[in-house]
């Protein structure tokens, strides 16, 4: 209350972050169950890389199906082209028609 009152610019609710810590809170119960520690930290990737797409304003969901799709044939030192922040800009430089494709080679461009 006290930022509030220092600050009027500030909100003097915070329903976006519960809303955001929502489904962490919901999911919890379902995390005791990942297996082991290995597991856990892929999930913990994943929801990164999840996270990661909505702030940048992508759909997590054809963003994982671009990625699944090209990362079989992008050069390994390249992989961070590939992130969601740059994602739009090498989504631009490939043939759109090859990654329509459910299979087969794409060409990298350079």
């Amino acid at each position: 209350m006290r930022r509030f009152l220092d600050d009027g610019r500030l909100r003097l609710e915070n329903n976006a972050s519960e809303r955001a810590l929502r489904s962490i809170a919901v999911a919890r119960k379902a995390w005791l169950f990942f297996g082991n520690d290995d597991h856990a930290s892929a999930a913990a990737n994943l929801f990164s890389l999840v996270a990661s797409c909505k702030l940048h304003r992508l759909d997590p969901e054809a963003y994982l199906a671009d990625i699944i799709r090209a990362m079989p044939y992008w050069p390994r030192e390249r992989y961070l082209e590939l992130a969601p922040r740059y994602c739009a800009r090498t989504r631009a430089r490939l043939v759109a028609g090859e990654m329509k494709l459910p299979l087969g080679p794409i060409a990298v461009p350079p």
